[in-house]
């Protein structure tokens, strides 16, 4: 997933953590928006044993430009952030 569009709704963005994350209490993904570089969290569930998924809902892509994103998961015995990744933002053609 490197490509999103303003206006996606339903789209799974997940987040591979590279371990096992099962234990995991907390999981959010976090997001700086385009332009405006506003700090957003989503509440993400796990995918499998070591990745965090959430799906965009309606509103939460609406800037064109590079939306970043990160994993924030807590644990039992470890609190922490993913690697960031960055993430294009495009118009649909209309």
């Amino acid at each position: 997933m490197t490509v999103l569009f303003v206006g996606d709704v339903g789209t799974e963005i997940i987040l591979d953590c590279g371990v096992d994350i099962t234990a995991a209490t907390i999981m959010k993904i976090i997001a700086r928006t385009p332009v405006t570089g506003q700090r957003v969290e989503w509440v993400a569930t796990l995918e499998g044993a070591t990745s965090i998924k959430y799906t965009t809902s309606a509103g939460d892509i609406s800037v064109e430009g590079i939306l970043q994103v990160q994993a924030y998961i807590e644990m039992p015995t470890w609190r922490g952030y993913g690697n960031k990744v960055n993430v294009t933002v495009k118009l649909p053609i209309e």
